[in-house]
């Protein structure tokens, strides 16, 4: 059995997104001890203009030194992803990817909600790894030019360190 959390989602995203807001209390929305903040973007989240057919978009940011005492990181990121899969309880479709920092630059872009290019040494293009396991595609995210300031406009669902 995989170990997770239970989260308590940031009173904000209640206040700026109801209805996104009672799909993510209802789905039972669950984490893996690794990752340490959720984001929302996409039409459910600030960008807004969603259709009844639209998912979630999630990004669940894993910390990076806890990965690399992992003997398989791939596998890793398989459960952590999973555990919030196989918790999901929702007909609303969740589409979720798993971030990690590969620039040594603490995922920063994830603390706001527009993109502040001065705060991302590599310009925000492939500047973080990401891995996926859902629509058809299982593994690493490679490098073709993604571009993290399209993610935006962005708001954090749950942080770790803001929920103690």
């Amino acid at each position: 059995m995989m170990e997770s959390l239970q989260i308590k989602i940031n009173h904000r995203v209640k206040e700026m997104l109801p209805e996104t807001y009672k799909i993510l209390e209802s789905a039972r929305l669950a984490v893996h001890p690794y990752v340490y903040k959720i984001v929302l973007s996409g039409s459910r989240g600030l960008a807004g203009d969603y259709r009844e057919d639209s998912d979630i978009d999630l990004s669940l940011l894993v910390e990076r030194n806890r990965l690399k005492i992992e003997v398989n990181e791939e596998k890793a990121l398989n459960e952590i992803l999973n555990v919030t899969l196989l918790a999901w309880k929702s007909p609303v479709e969740l589409d979720t990817v798993a971030i990690f920092d590969i620039s040594n630059c603490g995922l920063n872009c994830f603390d706001s909600k527009i993109f502040k290019g001065r705060t991302c040494k590599e310009k925000g293009i492939d500047c973080l790894g990401l891995y996926k396991i859902q629509k058809g595609y299982e593994g690493y995210v490679p490098k073709v030019g993604i571009d993290i300031q399209k993610v935006y406009p962005m708001i954090t669902v749950w942080d770790r360190e803001k929920s103690l």
